[in-house]
């Protein structure tokens, strides 16, 4: 009978076949122990089946539904240079802000500030401009980076401008009470727009401020000290080749803390500022004309904070993402040592090409919900010049170590605030055949694959065929299952033999998604993945997931999306 109804499912089952291509990209080798699987007490359970379940096993991306977000660069997606997600809770709503500067006429840039907004990560709509300098504002000319961050009750943008095309950039803060605005330079009598709020002189030029709340509530404001010398783009008359990232304290969103003088906190190239002799950080110094440090955002996590910025030229494909740390907000900072202080970027000891994305930087973070999300721009190699907002997950290893899930150019699963779906995955027991043991709690570390040095964190076969098995406690509303790539080209599966649902359903020959990898150039992209997604929510208590190749395969991650 059992064998009856795996019939009568794979007749029905919907399937829309495909390949796909990809890349890996160098990242933090630091990954050895696997997690231990969870293990759970599976309870009875009766399967029932419904005759009216089909699957969508997607070709590309595009095809995918409302639960997967893509990072559509290749077409319309938002142009965002230095982007800022805001996720605004009680309308469950994302406005996202960047360097939108427009030709209004030939020759003539029209120096505003422009939002998008969305609600699902996947439909975007243009808000139109959210801040236009008011007649005798300072800010005239080069309206870079806005940051935007909501404080009792009111809305604060930071941002870099200018007066006038030869001027010296500094950073300023405007005000709204919506985070759509308008918003204005005018604070209060003592901050009205006729000078910048952080202004340290004609020979301290400043971009990229962004603003830190620490858990007793102290502000930070950090921001990089621009280089300045022959680039005439940032006016004074300092010789210095070599942008830094500085910080100080304020005394509220608006007002350096009294006695408080700017502190620097990174050096380009050195792992501390007090480093000399030969570069320790050779991926920040590719472009010997663009030695920066720039695009500084804090984060803090168990203690400990993590100062990010990017390095290189920002129009470059070395543009790259990296991070210092210290258990002081404005003082000790180091960055990891021999790379492993770059979370994203192409790597000078790296034969990856990276050519699906070039130009990862100025990120910036964010909690949705209960999960953690990097926000960064990208560009496309011989595509265009124009600058992508883009978004992928994150994650902290055991160690402490940062980690993303990027970049991705693939369908990816939206946070769980937008579905009202998780990945329920870890809620499982976790059993395999012909599968290594000691590999097997990589399946749901968080790591979905994002470089050749993140396949010794994968789950392994041993060749042939071999299986895993998800088993819950209570069954859980299943919606998707999606099965992440080894980073690793030798090791990839181009298709997952079988997926079986509680003995009643058996979908066949699973594809991954064919934008995904390439078999001419043998690269994998990050976070390339079969995906097949449910009609409509079903319960089901058994996953098997099956493979079948001679040569052992890795899998990086797995999710079941749904209710548990």
């Amino acid at each position: 009978m059992k064998k009856l109804f795996l019939q009568i499912a794979a007749l029905l089952c919907c399937l829309t076949m495909l390949f796909g291509c990809g890349q890996t990209v160098d990242t933090p080798s630091d990954v050895t122990d696997a997690p231990a699987s969870t293990t759970v007490n599976a309870g009875p359970f009766t399967p029932t089946y419904d005759e009216t379940l089909t699957f969508k096993n997607p070709a590309k991306s595009s095809e995918t539904s409302k639960l997967f977000y893509n990072n559509d660069s290749f077409n319309d997606g938002p142009l965002a240079g230095d982007p800022f997600l805001f996720y605004h809770e009680e309308t469950k709503t994302f406005y996202l802000y960047g360097t939108t500067r427009k030709y209004s006429n030939p020759g003539t840039i029209e120096e505003t500030f422009e939002y998008y907004t969305s609600t699902d990560l996947i439909n975007w709509k243009n808000g139109g401009v959210c801040f236009k300098p008011s007649r005798g504002d300072w800010c005239t000319s080069r309206l870079w980076a806005p940051e935007v961050f909501e404080i009792d009750g009111k809305y604060y943008m930071y941002y870099t401008a200018a007066t006038g095309d030869g001027g010296v950039l500094h950073c300023s803060v405007a005000v709204a009470d919506s985070p759509a605005g308008p918003f204005t330079n005018k604070i209060n009598d003592k901050v009205d727009g006729k000078k910048p709020v952080f202004d340290f002189g004609s020979n301290f030029p400043t971009i990229d401020g962004s603003l830190f709340i620490d858990d007793d509530g102290s502000m930070y404001y950090y921001f990089a000290r621009d280089q300045i010398g022959d680039n005439s783009s940032s006016g004074g008359n300092n010789t210095t080749r070599r942008s830094t990232i500085w910080g100080i304290a304020l005394e509220n969103p608006y007002t350096i803390k009294e006695g408080a003088k700017p502190v620097k906190l990174t050096e380009v190239g050195r792992s501390t500022i007090d480093e000399t002799g030969t570069f320790t950080q050779k991926w920040e110094v590719q472009d010997a004309n663009a030695m920066w440090n720039e695009g500084p955002y804090m984060l803090k996590h168990n203690g400990v904070y993590y100062l990010t910025y990017s390095a290189n030229y920002f129009g470059s494909k070395y543009y790259s993402i990296g991070y210092a740390i210290s258990t002081d907000p404005l003082s000790g900072f180091t960055k990891l040592p021999n790379g492993e202080a770059q979370i994203m970027g192409i790597s000078p000891d790296s034969e990856d090409n990276w050519n699906y994305f070039i130009g990862t930087g100025h990120a910036m973070f964010l909690s949705i919900g209960e999960e953690e999300y990097i926000v960064y721009h990208t560009l496309m190699p011989n595509t265009d010049v124009w600058r992508h907002f883009t978004i992928d997950s994150i994650g902290y290893r055991a160690d402490g170590t940062l980690y993303v899930n990027g970049p991705t150019v693939t369908a990816q699963k939206v946070p769980d605030v937008v579905s009202g779906l998780t990945n329920v995955a870890e809620k499982a027991t976790v059993t395999s055949d012909n599968m290594k043991e000691d590999t097997l709690g990589y399946l749901t570390d968080g790591i979905t694959g994002a470089g050749k040095a993140y396949s010794a964190a994968e789950a392994k076969t041993n060749g042939g065929m071999a299986s895993v098995t998800f088993t819950f406690d209570t069954p859980v509303d299943l919606s998707a299952i999606v099965v992440y790539n080894s980073a690793d080209y030798d090791q990839i599966f181009t298709s997952v033999a079988r997926i079986e649902i509680d003995g009643l359903y058996a979908i066949d020959d699973v594809k991954v998604l064919s934008d995904s990898y390439a078999k001419r150039t043998k690269q994998v992209y990050s976070g390339s993945a079969a995906i097949l997604e449910l009609s409509h929510e079903t319960k089901v208590q058994t996953i098997t997931i099956i493979f079948n190749n001679s040569d052992t395969v890795g899998i990086s991650e797995v999710q079941i999306i749904g209710r548990g």
